[in-house]
């Protein structure tokens, strides 16, 4: 049955996709300290964000674009999903300039290693405070451990919000590709195309329009065919093995 979402048609229904890919994290041993924050996990704040595109909702017209490009199953809120997959990434892009605006001009690396030193040396010299025996004096907590988990803090963040971006990769922008094609995939719409007899360089199909469409929602940028194209050959052998890995896991507990 079909309601309001907002000042537009969707559908209602509980939520699911298919499951999201682990983010890497270059210091894998490396424990996420008390306060850190994964991508899309809170709000990210406007400072230093303000170039890029704030995603919030759909527009009428975005929307009624993105719902013609097939027939969405009954049972579930679409738009609301898609618009929540846009909020998260948007989200995310503020926390990520926010927190590069924190290393205040610095060259990245060199930071880093700074911050690397200073923990290698307060764990040293908490090492060296524990050996010792001024642990039996009355002296005043040298805040050794305060020091400690705000480097550990820094450097996680920066394993968040750096070290994944090397070069030219964009981990979020390939979640928020993945995780519009696993919206796709759920409302049983598959990950192919096919080209044009006339003109074998265009590609087309419905997934080609709705990427195109919902991209250009969220990112306020146009792809050409091509471009999408690309996308679905990259993201396709993810998505497959995770529902297939869905499906074994139900076949082993209904079994």
């Amino acid at each position: 049955m079909a309601t309001r979402c907002g000042s537009r048609r969707c559908w209602t229904g509980t939520t699911g996709s298919v499951a999201m890919p682990k983010r890497d994290n270059a210091s894998a041993g490396r424990r996420p300290p008390a306060g850190a924050s994964p991508i899309g996990a809170r709000r990210g704040h406007s400072t230093g964000a303000t170039s890029l595109v704030t995603f919030t909702t759909l527009t009428e017209a975005q929307w009624q674009a993105i719902r013609s490009t097939r027939n969405w199953p009954d049972g579930r809120d679409w738009c609301g999903e898609i618009e929540q997959v846009g909020r998260d990434f948007s989200e995310a892009q503020a926390e990520r300039q926010a927190w590069l605006k924190k290393l205040r001009g610095e060259k990245s690396a060199r930071e880093k290693g700074r911050v690397d030193r200073a923990l290698l040396l307060t764990r040293q010299l908490q090492k060296a405070w524990a050996d010792s025996s001024l642990d039996d004096a009355d002296l005043p907590d040298p805040g050794l451990k305060l020091r400690q988990q705000r480097a550990e803090l820094w450097l996680y963040n920066y394993d968040t919000w750096v070290t994944p971006f090397a070069g030219q990769s964009d981990p979020m922008q390939k979640q928020l590709e993945w995780r519009l094609m696993s919206i796709w995939v759920e409302a049983g719409g598959e990950l192919s195309y096919s080209r044009k007899k006339d003109d074998p360089g265009t590609t087309y199909r419905p997934l080609i329009d709705f990427l195109t469409r919902t991209l250009e929602a969220i990112l306020g940028k146009t792809y050409q065919p091509s471009s999408i194209a690309k996308m679905i050959d990259h993201h396709r052998p993810e998505i497959a093995n995770a529902r297939g890995m869905r499906r074994r896991r139900r076949g082993g507990r209904f079994a």
